[in-house]
């Protein structure tokens, strides 16, 4: 899993290869719901490790905060970002109910960059997406 420092690297790498070469990039938002009283540090572990098995060797995972991850997903576009998001959600809901720390959740959003705009700009709305 990526720091904070990897990913924001990785993000302006990705940014300066979209600009210039216009290949598809698509970012996804993943947040920790709690629905009970749940340690969150050992539910972030395993949707970490849920988000890591769903994710591709080249695509970037990182904890960015207590309850979210970001996934950087290089050659992808936004409908295959929303449907690994969906698979992401049934797998943490699965486990949930497999787990002794019952009653958590995730949502996901996806967004990729549109022409002229950056990585930056499609984060935000994945994040504001999932904040709904």
């Amino acid at each position: 899993m990526d720091t904070r420092a990897d990913w924001e690297q990785a993000l302006r790498h990705e940014d300066l290869r979209f600009a210039r070469y216009g290949r598809p990039v698509a970012l996804l938002v993943v947040e920790i719901r709690p629905t009970a009283d749940a340690a969150v540090d050992d539910v972030a572990r395993r949707v970490g490790e849920i988000v890591r098995d769903h994710a591709r060797a080249p695509d970037r995972v990182a904890r960015v905060s207590q309850r979210r991850f970001h996934v950087l997903l290089p050659e992808t576009d936004e409908t295959a970002a929303m449907t690994l998001g969906a698979r992401i959600c049934r797998a943490v809901r699965s486990a949930s109910r497999d787990d002794d720390h019952r009653g958590w959740d995730v949502a996901t959003a996806a967004a990729a960059p549109v022409h002229g705009a950056t990585l930056a700009d499609a984060l935000r709305r994945a994040q504001a997406q999932v904040a709904d």
